[in-house]
């Protein structure tokens, strides 16, 4: 990632901070404010991997937009179109592409609800003072 941005200056500026990726052990999430940033970005980390003896899956990375423009994006790596997604879980969160997070709330309280439903038989038992 070091090799990836350097010397890139896009992103999100976020509390004065500039965003450019989401990274934990091989997932990395790759932030632009543009189709071209994010092929810049994703062309660049193609190239540095490949200098590391390492590559990108291209079946298996997914771009997403965060945009009310429908236009569907156009990202390649070696030359491989990537499939657009609408949403994606990151280390147990989701994030989807209309930037609401009812999808994030629906997932916790089903899990929620299934934790709840594993403490009755505790809540019941005649045993537990």
């Amino acid at each position: 990632m070091r090799y990836t941005l350097h010397g890139f200056e896009g992103g999100f500026r976020i509390g004065g901070r500039r965003i450019t990726n989401l990274r934990y052990a091989d997932d990395i999430v790759l932030i632009a404010s543009s189709e071209e940033e994010l092929q810049e970005l994703v062309s660049r980390l193609h190239g540095a991997a490949s200098m590391m003896g390492m590559k990108i899956n291209g079946k298996k990375t997914e771009v997403m937009k965060v945009s009310d423009d429908p236009t569907p994006l156009r990202v390649t790596v070696a030359g491989v179109p990537l499939a657009e997604t609408k949403s994606f879980k990151y280390l147990g969160s989701m994030f989807n592409s209309e930037a609401t997070c009812d999808e994030e709330a629906k997932s916790r309280l089903a899990i929620a609800r299934k934790r709840i439903g594993e403490l009755v038989p505790i809540w019941k038992s005649r045993t537990t003072s």
